[in-house]
């Protein structure tokens, strides 16, 4: 089944909402009740009076939110759900209005009690409410004062229905507040994961919308997996100089500013200070290799520091380099790379229509099984560099992968004379404020072994557009044999809000122009063409016991988020429909309507 990404949507919506939603939100409010007043012929002082009535309602759900969830004040999110509620509330007043041809304004504010209840639901079930989801129940009541002081107000100042028939009404929104609460409980209960998945789904969007992680982090610790871990690390020595190639068989997410989210950065920082530069790529394996806390990132970015000083403290042997030759083969769905670095070799795996978005687990396990490569020298790398809405694995795609990997073995060994050079473009350089390229910005890696040249590309962000690697690879291929544009899948800036600056999933190209993007590469390329000198190769696997790994929790959380948007007509027919038509039928007997 295509798999519709709707979680990276989501949270793109919410977090790349920004000032044109809050602006857009803002001219609604006040420009319909404007042609309220038109349609019902009020005067001018009217249409005033109802944007007090409106403003206060922004307040009180503001104040409400904020009290409820202790919400800091100079974060960006509670001010947009507000005026979403507010906006809300109008849209409802004005169907209200074009029904009846009276001029109603706050019966709108009873919209806002699903919605604001929700948000105040997830967020208290952070830290309130234990392991029984009996204890959200209530929550529905903390909107009863905001709406009370705003209903007041509105038939005091424009009362145009009666007020026994208008609490009756309000009566009626409010049981269904509660059976909104009762309906969410029974599908977490029955089909979202339970008590859980909420409480993890409630940390994660403390998480991204506050960026304060050690709730989510602590909810991930809980259901973490402890397993040992690897990094594969090549030491290359050239001219006295030292770079060094990391590719932890770890995932670096699941968000910014969470557990392995830090580990690209940490690692490169931290390595940065004795060798320089420093080439990360992304291995094999999902979220579910996700360290769960940046005090496990912290522990295998000190023992690979470690393993980088041992190296540089030794003395290098001279063991004869021997591999088999680089190689670039494609079929229609896969084109795979193979990197020879003596003992060892990298296997680049490009997904060419689907999106190359993490090699499962089970995926590997089942290449190995059925290709007869020699796996202990063998790295897969994840090229992450093809964009596409369809991230899924089937019974064709591993068959015809397998048949690729398979031509690898029929190579012949011979004695490998490796020359290299690796270039590095800061960040910076792709422009002062962007939020798609990470820290260690692009490293451009070529090599020439036995006189065959590879270039390998690659950017320190979370996929590519597609016709930007394609431009590379085309341009490139003038001057090497063998081209291949890679990502380190870096979530260091992916699903979170920072200081209230709109960002949500981005990939390389997103938004950084295309041309800077080819002038830095052209630029990185060109210096490594004429200073390609004849490399050392070391390789050193390093290993590190216990490390807390999320396991298959995000996943689970990810997955639930879908099901949800997948049921999305029912849940419309719910929270939406069933409470108008109910409201309409109340309103035809009490004669409002």
């Amino acid at each position: 089944m295509k798999k519709s990404r709707s979680f990276e949507r989501g949270y793109t919506i919410v977090f790349r909402g920004g000032d044109s939603i809050k602006y857009s939100l803002m001219i609604l409010t006040i420009v319909v009740p404007y042609l309220m007043s038109l349609y019902t012929h009020e005067p001018l002082i009217t249409y005033f009076k109802s944007l007090i009535i409106y403003g206060i309602m922004f307040l009180s759900v503001l104040t409400t939110l904020r009290a409820m969830v202790f919400i800091q004040s100079y974060r960006g999110f509670g001010t947009t759900l507000s005026l979403f509620s507010t906006a809300l509330a109008v849209m409802v007043d004005l169907l209200i209005t074009l029904i009846t041809h009276k001029f109603v304004v706050g019966f709108g504010a009873l919209s806002f009690v699903l919605p604001l209840s929700a948000m105040i639901m997830v967020l208290r079930g952070l830290e309130h409410n234990g392991n029984s989801m009996k204890k959200y129940i209530p929550y529905p009541l903390y909107t009863l004062p905001s709406v009370f002081i705003i209903q007041l107000l509105s038939y005091f100042l424009i009362g145009t229905i009666d007020l026994v028939k208008y609490a009756i009404l309000d009566l009626t929104f409010y049981i269904f507040s509660f059976l909104f609460i009762y309906y969410v409980i029974f599908k977490f209960e029955a089909s979202y994961g339970g008590v859980d998945v909420l409480r993890l789904f409630s940390s994660y969007l403390y998480t991204a919308l506050f960026e304060y992680s050690e709730p989510f982090e602590r909810e991930l610790s809980r259901r973490s997996v402890v397993r040992d871990v690897k990094v594969h690390l090549f030491m290359l020595s050239r001219d006295g100089n030292n770079y060094v190639v990391t590719i932890p068989e770890l995932h670096a997410g699941p968000i910014a500013k969470v557990g392995g989210g830090y580990l690209i950065s940490d690692l490169v920082g931290e390595l940065s200070r004795y060798v320089n530069p420093v080439v990360y790529m992304h291995g094999v394996g999902s979220h579910e290799l996700d360290p769960a806390t940046r005090v496990d990132v912290r522990r295998v970015v000190r023992a690979v520091a470690a393993k980088v000083r041992e190296s540089l403290n030794g003395n290098y042997a001279n063991n004869e380099c021997i591999g088999r030759m680089p190689i670039q083969v494609q079929s229609r769905n896969f084109r795979v790379t193979h990197v020879p670095l003596c003992g060892k070799s990298l296997v680049i795996i490009s997904r060419l229509i689907k999106s190359s978005d993490d090699i499962p687990l089970n995926v590997y396990e089942e290449l190995r099984r059925r290709t007869k490569l020699e796996w202990d020298d063998i790295i897969l790398v994840d090229a992450q560099n093809y964009y596409s809405d369809d991230n899924t694995w089937d019974e064709n795609d591993i068959n015809e992968l397998a048949s690729l990997l398979n031509r690898i073995r029929e190579l012949e060994r011979h004695r490998l004379e490796i020359k290299s050079c690796i270039n590095h473009v800061p960040k910076y350089a792709f422009g002062p404020i962007q939020f798609e390229i990470g820290d260690n910005g692009l490293i451009t890696w070529g090599l020439d072994i036995n006189g065959k040249r590879v270039l390998l590309v690659i950017f320190d962000g979370n996929n590519l557009r597609r016709e930007l690697a394609d431009a590379i690879i085309s341009e490139f291929r003038n001057y090497f044999d063998i081209v291949e544009v890679l990502t380190t899948d870096n979530h260091q800036y992916t699903g979170i809000a920072r200081f209230t600056r709109s960002r949500g999933y981005k990939i390389v190209g997103d938004s950084v122009s295309h041309e800077l993007i080819m002038r830095n590469v052209r630029r990185s390329v060109k210096r490594c063409l004429g200073n390609l000198v004849s490399t050392h190769v070391m390789y050193y696997p390093v290993i590190v016991e216990g490390v807390r790994l999320i396991g298959d929790s995000f996943n689970n959380m990810v997955k639930a988020a879908e099901r949800g948007v997948m049921d999305w007509k029912k849940h419309f027919t719910v929270l939406i429909i069933l409470p108008i038509l109910t409201m309409i039928i109340l309103g035809v007997i009490l004669g409002i309507l």
